[in-house]
């Protein structure tokens, strides 16, 4: 057992001796996730503050947007939040870089990022793709490590044999770039993905099964705030998990929660917003 599991096992034992703390004195604890805006993908942070899991641990406790997993990592590095969630691959990308992160609890088990074809269509690998060209949501987008990491995994070239180009974000750009070969696979976040079948055209991954392995975002934090102050990181993730095993216990009563208050602009009238929610909630579930 780890020091830091150790203590968060006693942490767990103390909660019931401690009771809710006054406004004034919550610690705010700061945050920013690779997504660029409210989602279902957040919903154990939403739920702990809903319940006041948060408040309970006496935490204050607001979660930002970015630009992606590289943004969202760029900014826990410079200081401007206190925790991050956001891709492995940024997280190593940036402790290469020399800045010391430290993930301290994986959020997703498997990566919300995949490569897919029509499903008619004669590619049925990324060997496959030799002279041909994916989409992709955005040249900077979370889907980029992945989709490179394909490429050289299939023992292809960037450029030279594989084109990378923006082409929307499942929307009708995408179903366009399609329908006139411009793009032979498009590679997204997997909740972009589910809109593709949505406007007619069925599709079946390709992401070689090596990558489609690696894991998913995980929650960082400094090494600084790991080394000074882990008492604080027990409590957040405690009432983070609390968050969680709400939301996987109520689902209905967590999906109405995030249609009408904390993703309303991304679940409201999203026609494939239960479909959504079933795959987020397939990313917090032990393979």
């Amino acid at each position: 057992m780890t020091a830091f599991t150790r203590l968060l096992a006693t942490g767990l034992a103390l909660a019931a001796l401690s009771g809710p703390v006054a406004a004034q004195d919550l610690v705010k604890f700061h945050g920013v996730t690779a997504q660029g805006g409210p989602t279902a993908q957040m919903f154990p942070i939403f739920m702990a503050q809903e319940q006041g899991f948060y408040e309970d641990e006496g935490l204050d406790v607001v979660l930002n947007y970015s630009k992606g997993s590289s943004d969202a990592a760029r900014q826990l590095a410079a200081g401007n939040v206190d925790w991050g969630i956001f891709s492995s691959a940024a997280t190593m990308q940036t402790v290469q870089r020399g800045f010391a992160l430290k993930s301290i609890m994986q959020i997703y088990y498997p990566d919300t990022f995949d490569i897919v074809v029509p499903a008619d269509s004669d590619i049925q690998s990324m060997a496959d793709m030799a002279g041909k060209t994916i989409g992709l949501s955005d040249l900077a987008g979370g889907e980029v490590p992945m989709t490179r990491a394909s490429i050289v995994e299939s023992g292809l070239r960037e450029g030279t044999d594989v084109k990378l180009v923006v082409a929307g974000e499942g929307d009708p750009t995408t179903i366009r770039s399609f329908e006139e070969d411009r793009i032979q696979a498009y590679a997204g976040a997997k909740r972009d993905l589910l809109l593709i079948p949505a406007q007619g055209i069925p599709t079946r991954s390709i992401t070689p099964a090596a990558i489609a392995g690696f894991p998913g975002d995980a929650l960082s934090v400094r090494a600084e705030t790991f080394e000074s102050d882990p008492e604080l990181l027990v409590k957040f993730v405690r009432a983070t998990l609390k968050g969680w095993a709400w939301g996987m216990a109520n689902e209905d009563a967590a999906f109405e929660l995030l249609k009408t208050k904390y993703a309303a602009a991304s679940l409201g009238d999203n026609p494939v917003a239960p479909a959504f929610w079933s795959l987020v909630q397939s990313y917090y579930t032990a393979p």
